[in-house]
């Protein structure tokens, strides 16, 4: 670990340490710290809308997703936790494997994982828009959201805010699965969405890939591999029950999210504040200024834990050794949040995109393109830097395939949706 990261490691675990069970949560931290960071990354606010947008435009029919991007995550989290144990950072594979135009693709790739920080920003700005009276203006929301990341990031102390920030976000959205006790729930049919079915549609198929692109989170795979210096783990069963925790909370709250909108929702358009009617209907008004909230600390939350990602990936395209937290790490990840708002105000401006549709479809256009490019590396690092078992390539091939035959699937769809927006 760097002298900058361990300084500042030392004085968070200090004032940790200084509250009342801090020991405890020092532990907890320490332990599932990182599956906290990664779960935050991947419940920002576009899956908040992809899931509530799923649930009341298809009911139950694409739950199945949910179990299938469970295991391919799993899959994919053990590849880059491997990577981890040795210090084989991921980008330094592609960089190395591809002499000629590895470092273009991982910028490239780099700059693809901002457009999550776009769609993010974005829903932030919306959402300061709505709960700041007389404000009134998502560009001006948009630049205040930005400004908040950059001051998380210039911080030192992300990691922490990350845990208080999804600890927050975690307990608003786990409440749907309370109303779930309330309602008059088709279970057979909640069943029958396990079901594994392919359809032709093109909304269909868009949200298939956007429910894989915004829960198989690329970025997390990058920072993973790049995280041994910080993390100073050894052991893979450390990363192994990080990963299952993170991984397992996500997808739990996202199916709670997905059959509440199925039950109360009707399909249509999305707008800000509709997967938060279900609370407010039951909870009282009040319950709506909540989720906003939420949705606005999982925006900000996502929009800069995403580029963490990009953080490691930028320095080691361009042949530099960074930690979590150095300089180079820093000064990559607020360039990226300027990038980031500096482009959601003109597409706001100039396109049919609002806040919301940039949350559900810039998650399927990483999705169909970013995330097999990093799964196929994937295999080829662990392959380079591990004895792998036979059956065990063999489910990391099947995991790269089923998301290669989905990206190749729905990139038609996804095309033709960006266009009907446009």
């Amino acid at each position: 670990m760097s002298e900058q990261s361990a300084s500042a490691s030392t004085s968070t675990s200090a004032v940790v340490d200084a509250v009342p069970g801090g020991e405890v949560i020092h532990g907890a931290l320490y332990r599932y710290g990182l599956g906290v960071l990664f779960a935050a990354n991947v419940f920002g606010a576009g899956s908040v809308y992809i899931l509530a947008d799923t649930g009341a435009n298809f009911a139950y029919s694409l739950l199945w997703v949910l179990p299938l991007a469970f295991l391919v995550d799993i899959a994919l989290h053990d590849m880059s936790a491997r990577l981890a144990v040795a210090d084989e950072p991921l980008a330094d594979y592609i960089a190395d494997a591809l002499p000629i135009g590895g470092s273009t693709l991982l910028i490239g790739i780099s700059l693809m994982s901002g457009l999550w920080a776009v769609s993010n920003y974005a829903v932030a700005g919306a959402a300061l828009a709505w709960l700041i009276p007389g404000l009134d203006n998502v560009l001006v929301g948009i630049v205040l959201a930005a400004g908040i990341g950059i001051a998380i990031v210039q911080m030192k102390v992300y990691d922490r805010i990350e845990a208080a920030i999804a600890a927050m976000v975690f307990a608003v959205f786990s409440s749907y699965g309370l109303l779930l006790l309330g309602l008059d729930v088709p279970w057979q049919s909640v069943a029958a969405g396990l079901q594994p079915i392919l359809q032709t549609e093109i909304g269909y198929l868009t949200a298939v890939i956007a429910l894989l692109g915004t829960t198989v989170y690329w970025p997390n795979f990058f920072i993973q591999s790049s995280i041994q210096p910080t993390k100073e783990w050894t052991d893979i069963w450390e990363y192994r029950r990080d990963n299952a925790a993170g991984i397992a909370t996500t997808l739990v709250i996202g199916s709670f999210v997905m059959i509440v909108s199925a039950v109360t929702l009707s399909g249509g358009e999305m707008s800000l504040t509709t997967p938060g009617k279900p609370l407010a209907s039951i909870l009282g008004e009040y319950a709506l200024v909540v989720f906003i909230l939420a949705a606005f600390l999982a925006s900000i939350s996502s929009a800069t834990g995403t580029l963490f990602g990009a953080g490691f990936m930028v320095p080691q395209a361009l042949g530099r050794d960074t930690v979590f937290g150095d300089s180079a790490f820093r000064r990559t990840v607020i360039a990226l949040i300027v990038l980031s708002a500096v482009t959601a105000l003109p597409m706001l401006i100039y396109t049919g995109f609002g806040p919301v549709e940039m949350a559900i479809i810039m998650p399927a256009v990483n999705g169909a393109i970013g995330l097999p490019v990093t799964v196929f590396a994937l295999i080829g690092a662990v392959n380079r830097f591990h004895d792998v078992d036979w059956y065990e390539n063999a489910a990391f091939i099947a995991a790269g395939l089923v998301l290669l035959v989905g990206s190749l699937l729905t990139v038609r769809s996804l095309y033709e949706t960006i266009l009907s927006i446009l």
